[in-house]
């Protein structure tokens, strides 16, 4: 198996993204963090400590004219803490977004029938995880 395989998929989901919904890879992470946690209220702060981003690298996508549509932006009344989620734009983006991920994962899948599809996530999944520790 050629390891550059996944980065050629990387790009297949990239492109096919960019295309159909207009976002980039970032905006496409930022979109999904918030669906995955309910678009809660979070902190910069905490908000790049779980995306394994530097906040300095968080505040600069968050900066990018197309992002800036898709989320609200709120100063603490606290302290000097910046809360973010999802506005009703950056809401509607991410159904969208779901939506075209769903029709990426078919193409890539056509030929796997579900026992097969269930087989290679899970070893997938194991990948992951075994490189993430």
């Amino acid at each position: 198996m050629d390891v550059l395989s996944f980065s050629t998929i990387s790009d297949f989901i990239n492109k096919e993204v960019n295309n159909q919904c207009g976002l980039n890879v970032s905006q496409m992470r930022i979109l999904l963090f918030f669906d995955k946690n309910n678009n809660e209220k979070i902190t910069m702060g905490k908000m790049a400590h779980q995306m394994d981003i530097s906040l300095s690298t968080l505040s600069r996508q968050l900066q990018q004219n197309k992002t800036r549509k898709l989320v609200e932006v709120t100063r603490s009344e606290k302290d000097t803490s910046k809360h973010i989620h999802l506005n009703l734009e950056g809401l509607e983006k991410v159904n969208e977004l779901k939506k075209e991920l769903c029709l990426i994962e078919q193409k890539i899948f056509f030929d796997l029938n579900k026992q097969q599809q269930s087989e290679f996530s899970h070893e997938l999944e194991s990948i992951i995880e075994s490189i993430s520790c």
